[in-house]
């Protein structure tokens, strides 16, 4: 009877080489690979953060702000240049205008800008997930930015908030321009009923004297 031998299966060298190369990948991952993936995992959770939400609103409230002073300041020459006086009720409305729109747009600005924020972290998560998997993270670079959407928007806000309160401006000083002409054209054209205007007279004087039929009349040079 024949003795058996062991069934060892040795490492080919195809499977020495793979083993080498997986071991310097793991290597160069924990040395520099891994302290990028913890720092991208701390990003992402940092993007939903109240801090974060925190700072969004605020970028929002700042980039409105500046928007719409500009936008009362050049409100209130456009109208003062059309003659309406800043004590007036049409000024103040104007200028109440201006706030109110501020801070209705602000406020739907602001929660968009944070609802964009948690849409980025969502996008975050994602990319961890393929990072995980050895995929290419990509998600998360697509998002566009809170910060500079929201101040575009409310430029854009602001603008066309003041284009609204010019408009009126204008149209409210072209009637008042018009009905000062009309009233000033009145003034200057004299009334065919009237003696004189300037101490002249504008309707020359008939001739009425008859020594026979009308003695009482005028009698003119």
């Amino acid at each position: 009877m024949g003795g058996g031998g062991k069934n060892e299966i040795k490492e080919t060298e195809a499977e020495k080489a793979a083993a080498e190369v997986a071991m310097k990948q793991w290597e160069l991952y924990q040395s520099d690979l891994k302290g990028f993936e913890t720092g991208f995992i701390k990003r992402v959770d940092n993007i939903n953060s109240a801090a974060n939400m925190a700072d969004v609103k605020e970028s929002v409230d700042l980039g409105y702000s500046k928007s719409y002073s500009d936008a009362r300041d050049k409100t209130a020459d456009t109208m003062t240049a059309s003659g309406i006086d800043p004590s007036s009720s049409k000024f103040k409305g104007a200028m109440n205008k201006l706030t109110t729109e501020q801070a209705v747009k602000q406020g739907d600005t602001v929660n968009r800008a944070q609802v964009g924020e948690q849409d980025k972290h969502v996008a975050g998560l994602q990319d961890v997930v393929a990072i995980g998997m050895g995929q290419k993270a990509e998600s998360l670079a697509g998002m566009g930015d809170s910060a500079s959407l929201s101040l575009r928007k409310a430029t854009t806000d602001a603008y066309n908030d003041f284009n609204q309160s010019a408009a009126m401006a204008q149209t409210v000083g072209a009637t008042a321009g018009a009905a000062a002409s009309y009233s000033l054209r009145n003034a200057q054209t004299p009334s065919l009923n009237k003696a004189s205007v300037d101490g002249r007279s504008t309707v020359k004087p008939v001739n009425t004297y008859n020594h026979m039929t009308n003695p009482d009349g005028t009698m003119m040079a």
